[in-house]
């Protein structure tokens, strides 16, 4: 079996800026070339750790981690709609082992998935069912968080959990952060505006707020922060965009001990890379399980802190990797 890993930013904002910049031509064209290099790879089955913003999964009952056995993207703020191409019994078999290795997942035939994962699969792999995926979600959005070892160790599982399976190419992609600030949109959820508060909660499940008015106030707050952005009208404090964090974090993915991240706490991530950099437990997840198979740590082949598009942008990837002999 030969194994890639990329890790990618995501960010609505990447397809309606209000200023372009040297930095986005850059950004895109990086991203063109990652999708070549996807191609070329032709992957059997892409792992996708990837994240929500109330797309599929609220507050009555927020899972740590999902396996989707079934999943569909939505038409939200930066998503591509359409039925991912899940493999179910894969799926299902996942689930099976990773609760049988001390990881206790959530599983749904019907997940709802949005940009947190559906731009990733257009931009690095083309369209979100151009191949096999099996979405995996990690709840990055809402306190009392996840602690970061759990996601290192759902890493981990799953890495062992693709070494068992008959797959001549697998991809492992990972989406979320760097470093960013959505905070004022996605609130702790008792300060919700009561507007939106049912829709947070129960999603689908209530009748106050439709899916389709949420996702219409999400564009109509990402166009509206876009022009904001362009016009240097957000403080850098409350951007919260830092080359510096990313940098020590994308040096950390590169050569450093991932078992670092064990003693994060959210405060602690906060603080340095904003509310939204908390999504980097995907990279973290996704970085643990191809090196615990194969060996291989990711180069930065991308980063530019990008104001206009409200986030540090990189990307991370492996070359292709064989199994290791052991498995792992």
């Amino acid at each position: 079996m030969e194994l890639k890993l990329i890790c990618v930013s995501h960010s609505p904002l990447i397809y309606f800026p209000a200023r372009e910049t040297s930095d986005i031509d850059e950004m895109r064209a990086a991203l063109a070339d990652t999708r070549a290099r996807v191609e070329e790879f032709d992957p059997q089955l892409i792992v996708l750790f990837g994240c929500d913003h109330y797309g599929g999964h609220q507050m009555a009952s927020m899972p740590a981690f999902c396996v989707g056995v079934e999943a569909t993207a939505l038409a939200d703020v930066g998503g591509t709609a359409g039925p991912l191409n899940v493999p179910r019994n894969i799926a299902v078999d996942c689930v099976n082992a990773l609760r049988n290795d001390n990881i206790d997942v959530a599983v749904s035939y019907a997940m709802e998935v949005d940009h947190g994962f559906s731009q990733a699969l257009l931009e690095i792999a083309g369209g979100v069912a151009r191949y096999p995926v099996l979405p995996i979600f990690v709840s990055c959005l809402q306190p009392p968080f996840v602690p970061f070892k759990r996601g290192r160790a759902l890493g981990a599982a799953v890495g062992r959990f693709i070494a068992t399976l008959d797959f001549e190419r697998v991809l492992i992609l990972g989406t979320g952060g760097l470093s960013h600030n959505p905070e004022q949109l996605f609130p702790a959820i008792d300060d919700v505006p009561k507007k939106w508060r049912p829709y947070h909660l129960l999603g689908n499940k209530q009748r106050d707020v439709p899916q389709a008015e949420w996702i219409a106030f999400e564009i109509e707050m990402h166009q509206m922060a876009a022009g904001m952005l362009a016009r240097g009208e957000i403080p850098a404090e409350a951007l919260k965009i830092s080359a510096e964090w990313d940098q020590e974090f994308l040096a950390l993915l590169e050569h450093g001990d991932l078992t670092t991240v064990d003693a994060w706490t959210p405060e602690y991530v906060i603080d340095g890379g904003g509310f939204g950099a908390m999504e980097v437990m995907t990279w973290i997840a996704a970085a643990q399980a191809m090196q615990d198979i194969t060996g291989a740590r990711p180069h930065t082949s991308f980063h530019r802190a990008i104001v206009e598009v409200g986030i540090g942008f990189g990307i991370a990837e492996t070359e292709c990797a064989a199994l290791l002999p052991s498995g792992g």
